[in-house]
């Protein structure tokens, strides 16, 4: 992503003057004079400061209490990393100012509302990149992502300063022309047949064409790691993605003569074909001992922690019922004492035998003639005999017996 003009980077490599800052906090969408004031007095020699100081009072903090939550939702030390970072592509001439005035406004475009960070989406990057002006293949920026997920600060989102690096890996947009390649009429396959256009191209936009080309190419050239240069793979990759590159629609054939035939001349740097062979025993051969995995040690502490477990299973109860006397002892003081003492008193007597009584003969003949019975004092109180006078009747005749009786005694 050079550039040719003069302005778009610092005047002096490595040297940033205070038209560089500001033209670098105007991109970051800083005031202009945010990061000059910033600096302490007497940094610049001769209209300029060096990129070590510079970098070196990042790290002190001038910078961080600054820009904490000051002119954008970030924090200082979020802020600090993202200066570091456009330092380090202006000094290797990577991407210009107005390179990252455009990413930061790209990226400002797909943040998300809570202000993390653009979601790792591949089709809201690749969105983002072709704000930019550049273009990347799919497969490419998914395997980043990948690789690159573990050092996220916010798990499932990317960072300005994170995406600046993905920025880097892009090329311009400028640089691809996807053409379409007409077969003539009269063209044959290498069987005899009429050669036909592929017609499903014509369904694609041209971002899925370019996409589908950097997809191929990705795939042939930037992931394959060739042993030699062929005549496909020798051009640079410059010349490959020339204005006058052609598409057809169909699946490129990948590089040929990957392998020679051993009639030819094998170079050094061919590749060779080795086959694992395993290794035979001889008379000679010792079986290495491997080293346990589990050592004494740890066996028997697994015993110990098994005897241990089942000790508590055991004696859970008895624990339980412990635990809960003490408690009680706790609250209620001489609480043990009296339950021991009651259990002393309560001696367990022998159940009593009981006998089984017999049958009289007396008891037969009453029930077979049942006597008269006379009415219980009980149901005298509750009866309503009273009131009707049949209970003085019965009291009148009980005194006639009495009475008859005692003169019958009298006279004998």
């Amino acid at each position: 992503m050079s550039c040719n003009v003069q302005h778009e980077f610092p005047q002096q490599s490595g040297h940033y003057s205070v038209t560089d800052l500001r033209r670098l906090a105007s991109a970051l969408g800083f005031p202009s004079n945010s990061l000059e004031n910033c600096l302490p007095s007497g940094s610049f020699h001769k209209g300029a400061i060096n990129s070590k100081e510079l970098h070196s009072l990042l790290d002190l903090g001038y910078f961080t209490s600054a820009l904490h939550f000051t002119f954008n939702m970030k924090s200082g030390l979020y802020n600090v990393k993202l200066i570091l970072k456009c330092l380090d592509l202006l000094d290797r001439s990577a991407l210009s100012f107005s390179a990252i005035q455009e990413a930061n406004l790209a990226f400002t475009a797909y943040e998300h509302l809570d202000q993390k960070g653009v979601k790792a989406e591949t089709n809201m990057l690749l969105r983002a990149v072709k704000m930019c002006g550049c273009a990347i293949s799919p497969q490419k920026i998914s395997l980043y992502m990948r690789q690159k997920r573990s050092s996220f600060v916010e798990p499932g989102r990317v960072q300005l300063y994170e995406f600046l690096d993905l920025l880097e890996t892009c090329e311009p947009r400028k640089k691809f022309s996807i053409l379409e390649e007409r077969v003539p009429s009269t063209d044959k396959t290498g069987r005899g047949l009429y050669q036909m256009d592929d017609m499903r191209t014509l369904m694609l936009t041209p971002d899925e064409k370019l996409a589908r080309h950097l997809n191929r190419r990705f795939q042939h050239v930037d992931s394959w790691i060739l042993p030699q240069d062929t005549t496909e793979t020798s051009l640079p990759l410059s010349r490959k993605c020339q204005p006058t590159e052609s598409y057809n629609g169909t699946r490129p054939p990948p590089p040929q003569n990957r392998m020679k035939s051993s009639d030819e001349g094998v170079t050094d740097e061919a590749w060779t074909l080795v086959t694992p062979v395993p290794q035979l025993r001889c008379i000679c051969y010792t079986p290495r001992r491997e080293k346990p995995i589990l050592s004494d040690q740890d066996i028997q502490t697994t015993k110990n922690n098994i005897e241990e477990l089942l000790y508590e299973m055991e004696t859970l109860g008895a624990r339980s019922r412990w635990n809960l006397n003490w408690k009680l002892d706790y609250y209620l003081p001489g609480y043990r004492e009296r339950s021991s003492s009651r259990h002393l008193r309560a001696d367990p007597q022998p159940p009593k035998s009981v006998k089984k009584k017999c049958c009289k003969d007396d008891v037969f003949k009453r029930l077979s003639a049942p006597r008269k019975r006379m009415p219980s004092p009980s149901h005298a109180t509750s009866c309503d005999a009273f009131k009707l006078g049949i209970a003085d009747k019965i009291q009148r005749e009980r005194l006639k017996c009495t009475t008859a009786t005692l003169h019958g005694t009298k006279k004998k």
